[in-house]
């Protein structure tokens, strides 16, 4: 049994089913949605999958936290960068990019504070900070991911209702 409280269980099992959670984002809108919210996705899973894979190895060659907390903030900002350049190539909606980059700007920012924190501060409360608002962040992304497809079901729901009444 593991002895971590509920709420670091629940963060834990949000982070390790993100990876998952966008691959199947990008598959079902490569099949049911636009080319963008596809692309949209497709980046956003490889930039979770990258993220995952280097995760432990960072671990190990990292001891004193320094690297990891760098390493992460510049893949929060390779993907804004990447994010954004394809938005002006119009190859990603305008909504999901802008959406993208409010909700994962915080991110490479709480990756920094946290690498001086714990190098010069030791200050408790940003290990809260950092700890609860990290799996938010990708959990609002992973969402984003989706976004497109609940516009796409509601809009079928609400075209299905027009032809019953229209029918009726």
């Amino acid at each position: 049994m593991n002895n971590l409280p509920a709420i670091d269980q629940l963060l834990q099992l949000m982070e390790s089913n993100l990876v998952g959670l966008t691959f199947i984002s990008a598959l079902l809108c490569y099949f049911l949605a636009t080319k963008q919210a596809y692309f949209f996705s497709a980046i956003t899973f490889i930039f979770f999958f990258v993220g995952s894979s280097l995760n432990n190895f960072l671990i190990e060659i990292d001891p004193e936290f320094i690297f990891r907390y760098i390493v992460w903030a510049i893949n929060d900002i390779a993907w804004m960068a990447v994010i954004a350049y394809l938005t002006m190539k119009d190859k990603i909606h305008l909504w999901q990019s802008i959406f993208g980059q409010l909700i994962v700007l915080p991110a490479p920012l709480l990756q920094l504070v946290r690498l001086v924190d714990r190098h010069y501060f030791d200050l408790s409360y940003t290990d809260y900070f950092y700890r609860g608002l990290l799996p938010l962040i990708n959990t609002a992304t992973v969402f984003l991911c989706f976004a497109p497809l609940i516009v796409i079901f509601t809009q079928y729901l609400r075209n299905k209702n027009l032809e019953e009444e229209v029918e009726g």
